[in-house]
Parts: C-alpha cells; sequence; structure tokens
C-alpha cells in the first residue's frame, strides 16, 4: 500500500464548541492509482488532505505514505517529508504578488532536491511565453497553471506527463 490512512481523527476546539472534522477515517491507496475525495462542505475533506500533506496532525489514527508513518515524523522531518513527497494547488493559489511566474517557480525549484527543467516545466502547462509576467497579468486560469507549474517543479521525471 502506497497510501494508508486508519482510523484517522482530528477535531478542532474553540471555548465553546468542539467540531470533529474527522472520525475514524479509512483509505487505501496503491501507488498509481487515483483516488477522489467527495463530501459536502465541512465534511472533513480539507482537513484529510491538510494531515495528509504533513500541514497538520491528526488526533489520533495513523497516516503511512510510502512506507513512512507522518504521524510519527517531527518538526523537522516533517519539512523534509512535505519538500521531496507532497505539494498542493490551493484553490487561491497563493502565488507570490512581487514575483514574475519564472520566479514563483524557481521558489520551489531552488529547494527540490531534482527538479525537472523550469523551461520545460513552462512549456507544459502553456506559460513560456509568460514567464517574466506577474501574477496581475494572467487570467485566472493561467495563475492556475502557474501553480500546478510550482506543484510539479519536484516530480522526478518519469512522473511528470501533460498533454
Amino acid at each position: 500500500m502506497f497510501i494508508e490512512i486508519s482510523n484517522l481523527c482530528k477535531s478542532y476546539k474553540t471555548e465553546c464548541i468542539e467540531t470533529i472534522a474527522l472520525k475514524d477515517a479509512n483509505i487505501s491507496l496503491n501507488k498509481g492509482e487515483i483516488g477522489v475525495i467527495l463530501g459536502p462542505s465541512g465534511s472533513g475533506k480539507s482537513t484529510l488532505m491538510n494531515i495528509l500533506g504533513g500541514l497538520d496532525s491528526a488526533d489520533s489514527g495513523k497516516v503511512i505514505v510510502d512506507n513512512i508513518d507522518i504521524t510519527k515524523l517531527s518538526d523537522d522531518e516533517l519539512v523534509e517529508y512535505r519538500r521531496e513527497k507532497t505539494d498542493f494547488i490551493f484553490q487561491s493559489y497563493n502565488l507570490m504578488p512581487h514575483l514574475t511566474v519564472l520566479e514563483n517557480i524557481e521558489i520551489i525549484q531552488n529547494i527540490s532536491k531534482s527538479p525537472l527543467d523550469i523551461n520545460e516545466v513552462l512549456e507544459a502547462v502553456g506559460l513560456a511565453d509568460k514567464k517574466n509576467r506577474f501574477p496581475r497579468e494572467l487570467s485566472g486560469g493561467q495563475q492556475q497553471c502557474v501553480a500546478v507549474a510550482r506543484a510539479v517543479i519536484k516530480i522526478q521525471r518519469y512522473y511528470f506527463v501533460m498533454n
């Protein structure tokens, strides 16, 4: 199993209210399989992805990714896990507005051990001619392509295919 989530629980507490975001969630995916997480707003989809991505921690349960139980990783180990094993395309894209398309992607390229060629990635997402533009000069779809390029720049070559 490449991803194994077992009995995952997460709740958020305020002074008066406890909100249960995940209760005994279980997922198994083999390497190469594609999974879809569906549910209404507030059902814990983002919480699950944040835990799987090492951005948030679970209250209980196990999350094993590529034989690593990420629920037991230290803060420093989680940084390395996020750097080498995961990436996110956030709903708001989180592009740096004062950086060009090229510079937004270079941020991730520079912290990756074996990044793809930035020009190949720009070409693949259709932004080679826009690499010197700022996010405000792009359409929403083009901004999304920058976010995709930023996410895949650190993927090893044999995983990157885009049509």
